[in-house]
């Protein structure tokens, strides 16, 4: 026999529903970078970095991973830069410690690493390269005068030319920094 299907069943869907909709319409997402992600553990970095052999680690908000074979394990990370500038807000600092520390640990002491600056499409590909090259360049400088070697990081900008989010261009979750894992350094 049939069950006939009940107005009822569909209210917890139609709830989800309403509530993306909220989202998408006050300009948030789930997962958008924005001054409001929080900062992202040490651990946490590591972990995407170096996840345990085994098991399939978690991706906490505010941090993508990708695994790919021509670039390694990466992270994006939103950190905090003035508008169309390279100098670091104020609320960087402490993502960026976290960072460091990250790459000062034990699984990932040894490893080389690359800081890769990425905008979203407002502006001119040439000035939104640049612009993303100096904000890599700072994140790089920042953690070499914290304690990384300098030899162990190497900068690259992208401009948006790699979008986290392609269809929407503009997104503010295409803003950011990535830290892509190259592995060990040669010894």
């Amino acid at each position: 026999m049939k069950r006939k299907r009940r107005t009822f069943d569909f209210l917890p869907a139609v709830g989800m529903l309403v509530a993306a909709m909220l989202l998408v319409l006050d300009g948030a997402e789930p997962g958008a970078a924005d001054d409001s992600t929080p900062v992202l553990t040490e651990q946490q970095i590591e972990q995407a970095l170096h996840p345990a052999a085994a098991t399939r680690s978690f991706v906490p908000r505010g941090l993508t991973r990708r695994d790919s074979p021509d670039a390694g394990l990466s992270v994006n990370l939103n950190i905090p830069f003035g508008h169309n500038s390279s100098e670091l807000a104020p609320q960087a600092a402490e993502q960026l410690r976290q960072l460091g520390a990250a790459l000062n640990s034990a699984s990932l002491g040894l490893n080389r690493f690359v800081i890769a600056g990425h905008t979203d499409a407002k502006g001119s590909t040439q000035y939104n390269k640049q612009l993303s090259l100096r904000r890599a360049q700072a994140v790089k400088r920042y953690l070499v005068s914290n304690g990384i070697d300098n030899a162990r990081l190497e900068t690259v900008g992208y401009g948006s030319d790699r979008l986290l989010v392609p269809d929407r261009p503009e997104d503010p979750s295409n803003r950011r920094v990535e830290i892509r894992d190259l592995g060990r350094t040669a010894q």
